[in-house]
């Protein structure tokens, strides 16, 4: 009886381990020998997707990292994955070198635009055709919503990129240094998209988060930035 029970948990044993082994495998490398890496990535809205790859260094402006999660068999669809449908960056702002504007533009404003275009990395013709869609290169041009200057500013944005007040925002280059300061960290936010970033300067931040990363769906923003994008042939 000893010997007998024994060999039966020997053999109960190998059958575990054989059944281990073998789902090991599949785990790791399924059925056709391909392995699978499953990534858990964190967007910079403070969101996680799961994905098939590490996107940190694809995609700085929208995702913070991404940590590498589970296994999962290759040949087997996955419904947690996220394809990664809108994320590629296909609008750059950021000006690799200084541009001229050659537009006509007030006197002085020139200058102004490429002052703080070049100084903040980004492209001077989108500024310019921000601030001729935003106020029309009025100096003192102020919203019903309590916008103010040539690039359409509030108070707030203002404030938090360091205006004084909003007096101080009437200051045409106060307001277009502002202005293209937003613009950059806009572009960074949402991968340098220019047509996110141009929603997210005339409907906010939130609401291109909200609608998964596109332009929402208001008539005046999608108007807006068909505007500025028809003037800006660059962005395309």
């Amino acid at each position: 009886m000893g010997e007998a029970a024994g060999a039966g948990r020997r053999t109960v044993c190998a059958t575990v381990l054989r059944r281990a082994a073998v789902a090991w495998a599949v785990l790791c490398v399924g059925t056709e020998g391909v392995a699978m890496t499953r990534y858990e990535c964190r967007l910079l809205d403070g969101s996680t997707r799961q994905v098939s790859e590490n996107l940190a260094g694809r995609f700085p402006g929208l995702v913070s990292d991404c940590t590498r999660v589970a296994f999962t068999a290759a040949n087997e669809p996955d419904p947690f994955l996220d394809p990664v449908r809108t994320w590629s960056p296909v609008r750059v702002i950021t000006a690799p070198k200084r541009r001229t504007v050659s537009q006509a533009l007030p006197s002085g404003l020139g200058d102004l635009i490429e002052s703080a275009a070049d100084r903040h990395g980004v492209d001077p013709k989108l500024v310019q055709a921000v601030i001729q869609v935003e106020s029309a290169f009025a100096v003192s041009a102020r919203s019903p919503k309590g916008a103010l200057g040539l690039m359409q500013v509030m108070p707030a944005t203002g404030a938090r990129f360091g205006a004084r007040s909003p007096e101080h925002l009437l200051d045409p280059a106060v307001n277009i240094d502002v202005g293209v300061r937003y613009l950059r960290v806009l572009g960074e936010q949402f991968g340098n998209r220019t047509e996110l970033v141009l929603a997210a300067y005339n409907a906010g931040e939130g609401a291109v988060i909200r609608y998964g990363y596109q332009v929402p769906p208001y008539r005046e923003t999608r108007e807006y930035v068909r505007k500025i994008m028809d003037l800006y042939p660059d962005g395309r």
